[in-house]
């Protein structure tokens, strides 16, 4: 009844939309992700894998109008098999960091899973982005988007348990506009490895019932989204 209940909600959002509810307008990039800490590394199965990257405004705001930015990406696991990872701008605080806050540009943004992370049985971790090359200072696309084109850019990936020190997990770097096929859909609930869970399970399971809907209403389906997509494997 519930799951029928939240992913009625979001088919409709979709339909009204006639796109994604959330993180409507975004732009596909291609990139590579440099693992450095031992257990990420372990989970990819090498230390760099190619990664289908997009970033995106999450209320769809027009031009440089500030709002709450979107970094997603895709790589392969040790198994070749998609893991999705969709992070949104948030606060740094043991706080804020459960909540999506919208920025003003994309060189001051802080990105984080706003869900924890276990890691093989191990302790809850915040997984999070930082700029590692320089951003445009406003949330417009078409500025990320040129200096992409003019030199690439780059991010920091990070882990931050609940108490603990941040550590970092990878640097990605964005080299050039995604100009083949890109992801349709991500799916961090679906795509993940065997041995990563998203915490809590329960409000994992809702996530994934509004993921549902808002396929639905844009006439997709969780197997077709996956079959057409970037790093899909039979």
């Amino acid at each position: 009844m519930i799951d029928n209940t939240v992913s009625g909600i979001f088919t409709v959002v979709a339909r009204v939309r006639r796109g994604r509810v959330f993180h409507p307008t975004g732009v596909p990039l291609a990139g590579m992700v440099h693992a450095v800490d031992p257990q990420f590394v372990k989970l990819l199965g090498t230390t760099e894998r190619p990664a289908a990257v997009r970033i995106s405004k999450g209320t769809g705001l027009p031009g440089g109008l500030p709002d709450v930015l979107g970094l997603a990406l895709r790589v392969l696991d040790r198994d070749d098999r998609p893991w999705d990872l969709t992070l949104a701008t948030t606060g740094t605080s043991a706080a804020t960091r459960l909540l999506p806050l919208p920025v003003r540009g994309w060189e001051s943004a802080r990105y984080g899973s706003l869900m924890p992370y276990r890691f093989e049985d191990g302790p809850a971790l915040w997984l999070g982005a930082r700029p590692a090359a320089p951003q445009p200072d406003t949330a417009d696309l078409s500025e990320f988007n040129a200096g992409v084109s003019d030199g690439g850019t780059g991010f920091e990936l990070t882990a931050t348990s609940r108490s603990g020190p941040s550590r970092t997990l990878a640097h990605l770097v964005v080299s050039e506009l995604e100009v083949g096929a890109a992801p349709t859909y991500f799916d961090p609930i679906r795509n993940r490895p065997a041995g990563v869970e998203l915490l809590p399970r329960a409000l994992a399971t809702i996530r994934e019932w509004a993921y549902v809907g808002s396929r639905s209403g844009r006439g997709r389906s969780a197997d077709a989204d996956y079959a057409d997509s970037l790093f899909a494997r039979d």
